[in-house]
């Protein structure tokens, strides 16, 4: 099975998103903020990872730049 991290603070999105991942056979795994995205990040074997921008502690962006800093 595919692993998507879904890095969204907009939980009505976020539960739209879901929804269509799931039905497609994936399964998602979401977080709200850049702190919660790197615990998954860390824990889990993930696949695919679809982040939002502009997020309450930083962007999509720091997150990118956080997982160049720790992985290949």
């Amino acid at each position: 099975m595919i692993n998507i991290l879904l890095l969204e603070d907009d939980k009505t999105l976020s539960a739209g998103i879901v929804y269509a991942l799931s039905e497609e056979g994936y399964e998602v795994i979401t977080a709200d903020n850049l702190e919660e995205a790197k615990t998954v990040f860390q824990k889990e074997k993930l696949d695919l990872l679809i982040l939002d921008i502009m997020l309450p502690d930083g962007t999509g962006y720091d997150f990118c730049k956080y997982i160049r800093e720790i992985s290949d």
